[in-house]
């Protein structure tokens, strides 16, 4: 059963900032995390993490995706998970392998709770990054 992320609105998309790409609907959407999905479980098999700059180099048609895109994007791939999965939006990263910034968001959406606090949403983080690349080591 799939859950209403909080990120895409129910009543329609938002409207882009200027300068921004503009948002994708909800089906191109979930196409895009199909997509995605194997390049995060390769990230995890490899034991790294990856950025979104990285995942568009690879992904193509990531290029000009919304910031608002990305975190439903995460959503989608997290969501179709089986339950016993680690959350593999957590192998994205920013700057020098720090947590995404939406990831707590993400996590507590999907019930996984990753606390109030940035030192506990930092644990949820490294452990489900842990988790991920236990997970996925030995799967093809």
């Amino acid at each position: 059963m799939t859950r209403d992320p909080s990120p895409i609105p129910a009543q329609g998309r938002p409207v882009p900032r200027d300068g921004q790409p503009g948002l994708l609907e909800a089906g191109r959407l979930a196409e895009l995390a199909t997509d995605l999905r194997p390049l995060l479980e390769q990230t995890a098999r490899a034991g790294t993490t990856t950025t979104w700059a990285v995942i568009r180099k690879r992904l193509t048609a990531l290029m000009s995706l919304h910031r608002d895109d990305e975190s439903v994007l995460l959503w989608l791939v997290d969501d179709d998970r089986d339950q016993k999965e680690p959350l593999p939006s957590a192998l994205v990263t920013v700057g020098d392998r720090q947590m995404h910034p939406r990831f707590p968001t993400i996590a507590e959406q999907l019930g996984v709770p990753a606390g109030h606090s940035s030192t506990q949403q930092r644990s949820t983080w490294n452990y489900e990054v842990l988790k991920a690349h236990q997970y996925w080591r030995h799967r093809h």
